[in-house]
């Protein structure tokens, strides 16, 4: 464990700490104030931008106020009016305001970064201070196995100049805003103010320096033994088997509900809402049942063992007729697919092909986010921390082997891989019902890699689609040609009226309508009549659909073209 110190270092681009440090000192604010606040809020909003691609980061005015001291508002106003930040003046309830940096930064290697000492008697330094010993009292009233777990974390030696050198010679394959964070993470290592180790409130998952650590310099823990990695390939569309299966015994009315994966997925209270709910939905509808029966089994197999990332990149080549998408891009693919909103403009387009592959599993997803999208993934994190947690590591504690726990993945030394592995295939196949595949890899032999970003694959997909819809002469009108009777795809078809009228297409009415009608492909006769529920009662028809907006020049737009 780190030494006790009187101070601890975060870091900053040199150019911005010189360029508020001269003017702290040439233009003097005329307020109180400690400069170790103005480098606190500005590290704030240099290690978030790596998390905001419109450049501006939400900080909480509570804890703005909690960790710089009452005068936090008029250091934000005198950077602001010496051109240091920017920001969104504009509240919204229940939001917090954003702030960026006035100027772009360019970081070309570690030199152009600076070590500021906080001082643990400024404000900033007792706020600091006093979270972590916080943390440290709660830690004592935990279960056995999280004081045992977290005694280990503190224990931790860490190689930290190692990690420095190792992201100064892979510079070039990361943004300004990534080594600043990553930066971040490391000088954290070195003083245990600033070291952490909190189950979360939401998820339950062990939130700790580690987690947050990008994962080659995992290799920087110091340890006279070799540490391994033990991890499950890919962990949450594994977990997800867990509410699959729930939904496919029930539409083959085989369901015990004494089994353990019910007591799992029924901790949500919304997931077993919506458990529900989806099992009335796909009851009304044989056809719906059928597919599921199908591609249920199938995503089981894919994802037990071990290639559902590569099935997913396999997806998306074939339906682009491209080679463009690897495993790694679709991993972070499935993140955004999964956990998004239905109605996310900028993923909308990228669910499509997936969507064509695995009609009832997309339709799943869409009715699992229909109300409050984030509860799939909160209730995935739930199942992962349960298990990882309170399962393997439990286990691992009682046999005396203490882990490092990093979510879904467990790290131990060499002499303990066997144990741990048996461990954790125990615990996995009494939640799964199978044994999924596990890696297993030394931390010296991790690499760097770079994340691709989930937003950034969108942006390949939309430019892959409207390329192919180009090659498709898609300048063809579904409504210049259809007839009475014919049988057409919903969202081309809406898309198609929007288009006619020169309007923007509304992504949230589609997707909304498409769920109203639970159908994807109907005669255009039965769409009309749908249409026509919705615009004639002038309110949404089920209360679970809130953005449907269809009106009179859309109706008036189909009853010219088809005649119905």
């Amino acid at each position: 464990m780190a030494k006790y110190q009187k101070q601890f270092n975060i870091s900053l681009p040199t150019s911005l700490y010189d360029e508020v440090k001269s003017t702290l000192e040439t233009q003097p604010p005329n307020f109180e104030y400690e400069i170790e606040g103005f480098y606190g809020v500005l590290r704030d909003i240099t290690t978030g931008l790596v998390n905001h691609n419109n450049r501006m980061v939400p900080l909480s005015s509570v804890i703005l106020q909690q960790k710089y001291g009452k005068h936090y508002r008029k250091m934000m106003d005198y950077m602001q009016y010496h051109n240091i930040n920017i920001e969104n003046h504009q509240y919204t309830e229940g939001k917090c305001r954003t702030y960026g940096l006035k100027t772009q930064l360019t970081i070309s290697s570690i030199n152009d970064m600076t070590i500021i000492p906080i001082d643990l008697d400024s404000i900033y330094g007792k706020y600091v201070k006093k979270r972590h010993n916080a943390e440290q009292k709660l830690a004592k009233g935990k279960q056995s196995h999280i004081r045992e777990l977290r005694n280990e974390f503190y224990k931790i030696k860490f190689n930290v100049a190692g990690a420095l050198v190792e992201i100064e010679n892979n510079k070039h394959q990361l943004t300004n805003e990534q080594f600043i964070a990553i930066c971040d993470d490391i000088l954290s290592f070195d003083n245990k103010n600033l070291m952490y180790f909190k189950r979360n409130d939401c998820n339950d998952r062990i939130d700790t320096n580690l987690t947050s650590l990008k994962s080659c310099l995992k290799k920087y823990i110091i340890s006279d033994i070799p540490l391994y990695q033990l991890d499950l390939k890919n962990s949450q569309p594994v977990l997800f088997n867990i509410i699959l299966d729930i939904i496919y015994k029930l539409i083959n009315d085989n369901l015990d509900e004494e089994e353990t994966y019910l007591t799992l997925c029924y901790k949500n209270k919304y997931i077993k809402e919506t458990i529900s709910l989806v099992y009335q939905w796909i009851k009304k509808d044989s056809k719906w049942v059928d597919i599921l029966k199908k591609e249920i089994p199938l995503y089981k197999e894919y994802t037990s063992n071990g290639t559902w990332y590569n099935h997913v990149a396999d997806i998306y080549n074939k339906h682009y007729n491209t080679d463009v998408f690897t495993r790694d891009m679709s991993k972070s693919l499935w993140m955004a697919l999964a956990y998004s909103g239905n109605y996310s403009e900028k993923y909308n387009t990228s669910k499509l092909a997936f969507e064509k592959e695995y009609k009832g599993i997309g339709r799943l997803l869409r009715k699992f986010k229909q109300k409050e999208y984030n509860q799939l993934a909160i209730c995935l994190q739930q199942l992962e921390s349960e298990i990882f947690i309170d399962g393997i590591a439990k286990k691992l504690c009682e046999r005396g082997i203490v882990p490092y726990t990093i979510h879904d993945s467990i790290i131990v030394n060499e002499n303990q891989l066997e144990e741990t592995r048996e461990v954790m295939m125990d615990i996995l196949y009494q939640y799964l019902g199978f044994v999924p595949i596990i890696d297993k890899e030394a931390l010296n032999d991790l690499e760097f890699k770079v994340k691709h970003d989930a937003e950034d694959i969108a942006k390949i997909i939309d430019n892959l689609d409207a390329s192919s819809k180009s090659e498709e002469c898609c300048n063809i009108n579904s409504l210049d040609v259809i007839s009475r009777g014919d049988t057409i795809n919903i969202r081309s078809f809406m898309i198609d009226i929007y288009s006619r009228l020169n309007r923007k297409i509304d992504t949230e009415t589609i997707v909304s309508f498409e769920m109203f009608v639970d159908h994807n492909n109907l005669s255009v006769d039965e769409v009309f009549k749908a249409m026509l529920v919705v615009f004639k009662e002038n309110r949404y028809p089920v209360s679970d659909y809130k953005h449907i907006i269809i009106d009179k020049e859309m109706i008036r737009v189909v009853h010219s073209a088809v005649g119905v």
